[in-house]
């Protein structure tokens, strides 16, 4: 091999699989930490083959606010050049910018301050199911049903295919499930989308879906590809983000006496208690596609390279916050990354933030004290998006 065509040598090299490393697995927010207390700042590790992990929440900063660097063209590790195209996430600026200015109406305060009533009465339907029973998998009774019925609604899909939803987005996440069987549960995600907005393209309804096919991009109407990529991110985000955030948060709780009686005692808190987890136990962590050589915390990056952001470590930088592995209702500044940050910042942040809201002062004035029946037995699912794959609770009731 000659001196021009060999790999430029990546270092610092420290090795670690994001998808199925063993601590990944067996708690993910305790092995992030562990990785940021005894590796180097950025490195690079050979698993799926070969790329550089960010672990300051500084680098990760860098990374995402930086899309003229950072491309977000593939959101895998190793890139997928198969996986549907996702309507603004996949795009960098100039393009990205036009789609998600359409978009954001429909996700500011105003818009989803009306759906408050409706989070409310499913909260209460599913806390109904469970409630007298003194125990519950809390992520397939709660966690995993709350976040889908309440886009199902506001999106447009028939409720009656609620299980089939949340099975299809289970499986696409599924940390261990390989591009084959991802690409085919995008392909079924895919027909469900082609379905409905085909509906609602003959015949409109008071649904977002309605109105984002009526809505225009640069002065004109969307194509049917492109309503069909928005569909697939909204799809993917909706029926996930909150179901993780719940169940990261239930297990702390569940072992935090003091933050559930203040939650009980007091239940104006629940806000700060809201923002205080979502610090704490962010679960993201964003693949970028480096597009120039580039340099970031005195490591040489190389045009082709991919980096993964892990979006908890903006919330765990003790310049930032002080004292972060604890958890405190009593901070003045909330400062994290659990939405991302930049362009990319989640558009339903303000729905996400309400959900929450709402389900924990439910559970409070419900259910009260509660607790984990075995500390240990949850397992994580690694990944860009990482979960709890169940938590059992148990309460006196």
């Amino acid at each position: 091999m000659t001196e021009s065509s060999a790999q430029p040598v990546r270092t610092p090299v420290h090795e670690f699989d994001y998808i199925a490393d063993p601590g990944v697995l067996a708690d993910c927010h305790a092995r992030y930490w562990e990785l940021k207390e005894t590796a180097p700042p950025v490195f690079w590790t050979n698993a799926h083959g070969g790329h550089w992990v960010c672990n300051t929440g500084s680098s990760v900063q860098n990374v995402v606010r930086h899309p003229e660097i950072f491309s977000s063209r593939y959101l895998s590790i190793p890139p997928n050049p198969d996986q549907p195209k996702m309507i603004p996430e996949m795009l960098d600026p100039p393009e990205h910018r036009p789609y998600r200015q359409m978009l954001r109406p429909f996700f500011e305060s105003k818009a989803i301050e009306p759906l408050e009533d409706r989070v409310t009465a499913w909260t209460d339907q599913l806390l109904d199911g469970v409630t007298g029973k003194g125990e519950c998998e809390f992520v397939e009774a709660i966690g995993s049903r709350l976040p889908v019925a309440v886009f199902m609604e506001l999106f447009g899909f028939p409720m009656e295919k609620f299980d089939e939803f949340r099975h299809l987005v289970t499986g696409f996440f599924h940390s261990q499930a390989s591009n084959e069987v991802r690409n085919n549960l995008a392909q079924q995600i895919v027909g469900h989308l082609a379905e409905l907005i085909q509906q609602r393209m003959a015949e409109p309804r008071d649904d977002m879906i309605s109105k984002i096919i009526v809505s225009e991009v640069d002065g004109r109407k969307l194509g049917f590809e492109e309503l069909m990529s928005i569909g697939f991110l909204m799809f993917l985000a909706g029926l996930d983000t909150v179901t993780n955030a719940m169940s990261f948060g239930m297990r702390h709780l569940a072992h935090d006496d003091t933050l559930r009686q203040r939650a009980i005692d007091d239940p104006s808190v629940i806000p700060n208690l809201v923002e205080e987890l979502l610090r704490r136990y962010a679960f993201v962590a964003t693949p970028r596609y480096v597009v120039e050589d580039t340099e970031l915390e005195g490591v040489k990056l190389f045009a082709g390279d991919c980096i993964l952001a892990p979006l908890p470590l903006v919330g765990w930088d003790e310049g930032l916050t002080e004292d972060p592995k604890t958890v405190l209702v009593e901070r003045q500044f909330y400062r994290h990354a659990a939405f991302g940050s930049g362009i990319h910042t989640c558009l339903g942040l303000h729905l996400a933030r309400m959900e929450l809201i709402v389900f924990y002062r439910a559970w409070f004035g419900r259910i009260g004290h509660f607790r984990q029946v075995t500390k240990g037995d949850e397992t994580c699912r690694g990944g860009s998006v990482m979960a709890l794959e169940h938590l059992h609770l148990a309460w006196d009731a």
